[in-house]
């Protein structure tokens, strides 16, 4: 393995390194909520096209939010000069990764402990350490969909994007690579064979499905934060972004309600991450406002 590369500390000067290295990003906001899309993917708009957030012909590279990564320095260098503070972001499937999340504020520590206990000392790999203490681990993609938060604490980020160094944590602080010298290393190693998801048995007609599990930890409630409601719905599959966007917004409110979070900013947030995954503006407020007159569930705030 070679020394890495040294990554700038200006936003825009990384996001440059990174492109130089054949990783696409994209400019996220400091609340995690990407950029909003265009007129032609808005379904009220007159000029309103019909398309999959990855065929958009609008010309608009803002607008479909990870859809956006690109490696071209002059658009990189025009994002950042409009935007000099904006986060970096990048895609995890569309650069051939898949990353785990560790989340301490949801028990991330814990689970990975025990994860490692039952399946062994995971692959040497790339790793970031997120402002917030947590940790991103940085494996080549298996090739297929994995499953989104198998452990408390933990996501398996496949679908959705990360935020790269230097971005600001919601905490204040930034993302940084592990090590003393703070330098980025091309993932190389494969998702490890011992996370895979078990194939499924044959089921018997009419019974229900059970949720896979690798560990059977039992989850806590889960604290919501703005950023982890957005990353919810900007993780979300085709056919299930407007369920994800209704998820998000439940808990949203259940979350303000104790104090957790400000709504105003997570309304905000998430109405800029519906649009960005192809709803329209009229699909994501009346997600919102659906959601708010919703009897809360409190099992699922923070705990």
């Amino acid at each position: 393995m070679n020394d890495g590369t040294k990554i700038p500390k200006n936003p825009r000067d990384a996001a440059l390194a990174y492109a130089a290295l054949g990783i696409k990003v994209f400019r996220v906001r400091r609340s995690k909520a990407p950029y909003a899309n265009c007129p032609r993917c808005d379904k009220q708009s007159s000029v309103y096209t019909p398309h999959r957030p990855e065929e958009c012909q609008c010309q608009v590279p803002t607008c479909h939010g990870f859809w956006a990564a690109t490696t071209d320095p002059s658009l990189i260098h025009k994002w950042w000069t409009e935007e000099p503070d904006a986060n970096v972001g990048a895609p995890c499937k569309l650069n051939g990764w898949a990353v785990l999340d560790i989340d301490p504020r949801n028990g991330g520590h814990t689970s990975f402990a025990a994860l490692e206990q039952r399946v062994g000392v995971l692959p040497s790999t790339t790793m970031a350490v997120t402002g917030g203490d947590g940790l991103h681990i940085f494996y080549l993609s298996p090739g297929f969909d994995l499953p989104g938060e198998p452990f408390p604490g933990i996501d398996f980020k496949h679908n959705g994007y990360v935020l790269l160094a230097p971005s600001v944590h919601s905490s204040g602080n930034r993302y940084q690579w592990a090590g003393s010298a703070n330098r980025f290393q091309v993932p190389v190693a494969a998702w490890p064979k011992t996370l895979l998801p078990r194939k499924e048995k044959p089921r018997v007609p009419g019974q229900p499905r059970r949720q896979q599990s690798l560990s059977g930890i039992r989850r806590p409630g889960k604290q919501w934060t703005v950023d982890a409601l957005v990353q919810h719905v900007m993780d979300a599959g085709e056919g299930n972004r407007n369920a994800s966007l209704y998820f998000a917004a439940c808990r949203a409110h259940e979350t303000a309600e104790q104090g957790a979070l400000d709504l105003y900013e997570a309304e905000t947030a998430l109405a800029n991450a519906g649009q960005a995954v192809g709803l329209t503006a009229g699909e994501t407020i009346a997600t919102i406002q659906s959601a708010a007159r919703r009897t809360a569930d409190h099992t699922w705030a923070a705990a």
